[in-house]
Formats: C-alpha cells, sequence, structure tokens
C-alpha cells in the first residue's frame, strides 16, 4: 500500500511519455528517479521483512572484510561466491553507516540507488542525442530499477553501470576504456561475461578487440589476487577460491521450465542444475549464432534475453540486465515485456517476501508458473527483424549484383 502507488505512477508516466514523445531534459529524469527512489528506500529501510541476502549476506560478507577475511572463503555455501569487488563496497556501506550514524537499512542502499541514477545517464548516451531524454525519463521511471536498488538493495544497478559504460565509450572506440569497464563488471558478477561480446564488436580492429579482451581478464585477475594482499587468503588458495566462485547453487523451481519438475516449489537440485547449464549455453549458443551480425547492442540485448528465457534459475533481480539495452533499443514488444515482468517482480518484492509459513508455499507455485507469461513476451520482445546491423545491412545491399535493398 505505501510502494506500490509509486511504481504504478512511475510505469504508467513511461508507457505515457513513450506514447507522447515526452524528452524532459536530463536533470529531470533524474530529479525524478531520485525522487521515485526515495519514495521506495525509506520506507523499506524501516520494514521488518527484508529479503534474506540483503539483511544477512551482504552484511556477512562487508562485516568480513572489515575483519581482514575473504567472504567467499569464510560464510555459508551460496551465501557469498564472488569476487571480492562487491564485498569492499559493501564493507565501505557498513563504515559509512557507522561514520554518519545510518541504519543498514539506508546504509546498504546508498551504492546500488546511486549507481542506478548514473544507469539513467547512461541509457541517454547509449541511446543517442535523437531520443536520449526520451530513454532516460523513462528508465528513471520503469518500477524494476526502482525495486531493484531501492527496496532489494541488489548488486545489477552497479553491474550494470560498468556494463553500460562500457558499451558506450567501445562504441566511441575508446578500446581501454572499454576494457577497464567491462572487466570491473565481471569483477562485481559472473552474468556480465554475456555483455562481453557486444562490447568486442562494438570496437572496430583486431587490436583493439584484443586490448579489450585483455582488460576484461585482467580487472578480475587483479581482484582475485587482491584477496592475498588485503584479506586472509594465501596464494596458495587461489585455486580453490576461483572453484568457489565460479559455483552456483542450483535451487530451482521459481521460474520457466524448472516448476514443471517441482510442483511450482523453489527446490535444490544437483540434476536439474547440470541439465539447466546444457541447456542454458546451448540456447545462448544458438542466439549468438543467430544474431552473430546484429549490432552490437542487439547482440547485448539478445544475450541476455535469452539467458532469462531459458534459463533453470532466477531471482527477480535478473530481470533488470537487459532493461537499459531494451530501452536504448526498443523493440516492438518492449512495454508488454517491461510491464509483465515488472508485475512479476512486484509480487515476489511486495507481497511473496511478507508471506511466511503455510502461506508462501501456498502462493509460491502460482508465482512460478505464472513465469511462462512473462518469458513469452521476452520472447516476442526479441529483435528479430534486427538480425543484422543497419551498416552492414546497407553494404551488402549496394554491393549485390542487383542492389535490392536487404530487408532486415
Amino acid at each position: 500500500m505505501v510502494m506500490g502507488p509509486p511504481l504504478v505512477v512511475g510505469l504508467v508516466l513511461a508507457v505515457i511519455a513513450g506514447r507522447r514523445g515526452w524528452a524532459p531534459p536530463l536533470w529531470v529524469a533524474l530529479a525524478a528517479g531520485a525522487v521515485l527512489r526515495l519514495a521506495v528506500m525509506l520506507p523499506a529501510a524501516n520494514d521488518p521483512v527484508v529479503p534474506y541476502d540483503f539483511g544477512h549476506d551482504f552484511v556477512d560478507a562487508g562485516q568480513a572484510v572489515l575483519n581482514g577475511q575473504n567472504p567467499t572463503m569464510h560464510l555459508r555455501e551460496g551465501g557469498w561466491h564472488f569476487l571480492p569487488f562487491l564485498a569492499y563496497v559493501l564493507a565501505g556501506q557498513l563504515k559509512l553507516g557507522e561514520i554518519l550514524g545510518l541504519s543498514w537499512g539506508i546504509a546498504g542502499r546508498i551504492v546500488p540507488v546511486v549507481a542506478d541514477l548514473v544507469l539513467i545517464a547512461l541509457v541517454a548516451k547509449l541511446a543517442g542525442a535523437e531520443k536520449g531524454n526520451l530513454r532516460a525519463f523513462q528508465y528513471a521511471l520503469v518500477p524494476l530499477g526502482v525495486m531493484v536498488s531501492a527496496l532489494h538493495g541488489q548488486f545489477p544497478p552497479i553491474t550494470l553501470v560498468f556494463a553500460v559504460a562500457a558499451l558506450v565509450c567501445a562504441r566511441s572506440q575508446r578500446a581501454h576504456a572499454a576494457g577497464l569497464l567491462i572487466g570491473l563488471s565481471i569483477a562485481c558478477t559472473h552474468w556480465s561475461v554475456l555483455i562481453v561480446p557486444g562490447v568486442v564488436l562494438a570496437v572496430a580492429g583486431a587490436r583493439g578487440r584484443l586490448t579489450v579482451l585483455g582488460w576484461t581478464a585482467g580487472v578480475p585477475a587483479a581482484f582475485l589476487l587482491s584477496g592475498s594482499v588485503f584479506l586472509d587468503t594465501s596464494l596458495s588458495q587461489l585455486p580453490e577460491l576461483a572453484a568457489r566462485i565460479m559455483s552456483t547453487r542450483p535451487v530451482v523451481g521459481d521460474w520457466g521450465w524448472t516448476p514443471l519438475f517441482t510442483g511450482g516449489a523453489q527446490a535444490e537440485s544437483p540434476i536439474l542444475g547440470r541439465i539447466g547449464m546444457v541447456v542454458l549455453v546451448l540456447g545462448l549458443a544458438a542466439a549468438a549464432w543467430w544474431w552473430r551480425r546484429a549490432d552490437p547492442v542487439d547482440l547485448t540485448l539478445v544475450l541476455l534475453l535469452v539467458f532469462l528465457i531459458v534459463t533453470h534459475r532466477l531471482g527477480a533481480q535478473y530481470l533488470l540486465w537487459p532493461v537499459p539495452f531494451l530501452l536504448a533499443r526498443p523493440t516492438r514488444a518492449v512495454w508488454p515485456a517491461i510491464t509483465l515482468a515488472s508485475l512479476w517482480a512486484a509480487f515476489g518484492y511486495l507481497r511473496l517476501y511478507e508471506v511466511i509459513g503455510v502461506g508462501y508455499w501456498a502462493s509460491h507455485p502460482w508465482w512460478a508458473y505464472s513465469s511462462f507469461i512473462v518469458i513469452a513476451f521476452l520472447v516476442r520482445a526479441l529483435p528479430w527483424d534486427r538480425r543484422v546491423a543497419t551498416g552492414q545491412a546497407t553494404t551488402k545491399a549496394t554491393t549485390s549484383k542487383d542492389a535490392v535493398p536487404a530487408v532486415e
């Protein structure tokens, strides 16, 4: 009742803005985004019910760093299995909260909210001068970004800041900056490897692309080694640390095809996890081949959407991944997809987390099965008519024997 109305108003305004072509100055989008995120962040900070990772795992990871420990080696299985980059951020937020006298409910959401505000400006850059202000205004109001940053305090906005900035730099042929930024994105979380192909292809020439790949590998490696400098990880433990970072718990049953095998219940299934990884790799490989000549931003959008479509495990925050790219280069089904994804995530954030005991398990199955509706619209949102980049299509058309313009 408190958070729902602002989110609905934001979504409605974003849709109307697209219909009427509202394109206010960037400062208006930033102001609207800040107000909306504060309207959700402040009541969320006082809500006794919070996502388990925000209330426990993130605090434990930050505290471990402050104690000189590597959280990946000391916390519960599945509690933290990332490079220490974001653990350093969490430690900084904890320390800031102590200095300013802020509760974790406020301090723990500061960096995700700031990152999501920076994304507003980056979406404008990615969309280009003609539509940039409109797309920035729409991103400022989309409920997914607001919920993930201001309610959940999760990491996707931070990861996306580096990833979108990397694509912006790659398109302007700043290879070193693009490589550094996508390397930082990967150092945040594993999934941003899906954005690497688009960043690499956006840079012209073999030398530039090798530069991007060098930074992409070097930055995460530096953060891996930092555990031996700043934390209690010895050099001999680095192989074990890397293995833990690459591992994931096979938690299934929340989304897509896995509820068909779990009855809509959340479960930990190594068998479905192994099958799911095969399905995921094959699906991504097929999509990468089908859109191999697409614009780099379209290729990035495709890989992120296909991940969501075929994945065997998902948290509601994952749904934010393709949104900046989907707004920068919208497809015909962009708003049905964003609207349904927002509604699906909103039920999980605003209702399912509030239900305990029998009520939770009664609500979870139909919530999990309803993901098929969202997935159907994510499939529709794929850029089916943009398999070939505009420049490639033009070149092909003008050099062909009959000079017939390429339909794609």
